[in-house]
């Protein structure tokens, strides 16, 4: 599946674009690169956190809280370099997240973020988890093609000055607990 660029603005233009949007953008990723869970994360970098709007798995992943970023490999590849960041192994995975257990412990050992750019910024990130040996080089490449779409989500999703909103409507207190 490639993405259509009139349809993902047609979605954008529905009063319920931003939740369309991203579930267009896991859809075509799904279809494109596979995942078993996925996620999507807005950046505070003045505080040094991240936080989940979309989850395809609330139970596992829930919305809302704030989780530290840590100036690490992930940071300089996807926060300073724009760039993907994939792994193959939990070894991998626990060299850069701190919650790599929790990861672990649902079965995953690969996984993938996808940046969403816009002025030369990453404004998000699609995240995605799969089993080990899963974000081949290959698979990367494949979700690149959805990158413009993902930007369009966080575009939206920043328009709207709902950084502070999940997509079930509950809204977050701006302080939020941290994880890790």
């Amino acid at each position: 599946m490639t993405p259509n660029l009139a349809h993902a603005f047609e979605l954008a233009s529905r009063p319920t674009g931003v939740v369309d949007v991203f579930a267009y953008v896991r859809e075509g990723l799904q279809a494109a690169t596979g995942s078993l869970l996925t996620t999507a994360s807005v950046y505070d970098l003045s505080q040094m956190r991240s936080r989940r709007v979309w989850t395809d798995d609330a139970v596992a992943y829930p919305t809302g809280n704030f989780k530290r970023l840590d100036r690490n490999h992930y940071f300089e590849t996807v926060i300073e370099g724009r760039r993907p960041f994939a792994s193959t192994t939990i070894e991998e995975i626990a060299t850069v997240f701190f919650d790599w257990q929790k990861i672990q412990a649902l079965g995953f050992e690969s996984n993938m973020n996808l940046p969403a750019i816009a002025g030369g910024e990453v404004i998000g990130t699609v995240n995605l988890l799969h089993r080990k040996g899963y974000y081949t080089a290959d698979r990367v490449s494949a979700a690149l093609a959805w990158q413009p779409v993902a930007t369009l989500a966080f575009l939206l999703l920043h328009r709207a000055g709902a950084e502070t909103e999940t997509f079930h409507g509950t809204s977050i207190d701006a302080a939020g607990a941290l994880e890790g």
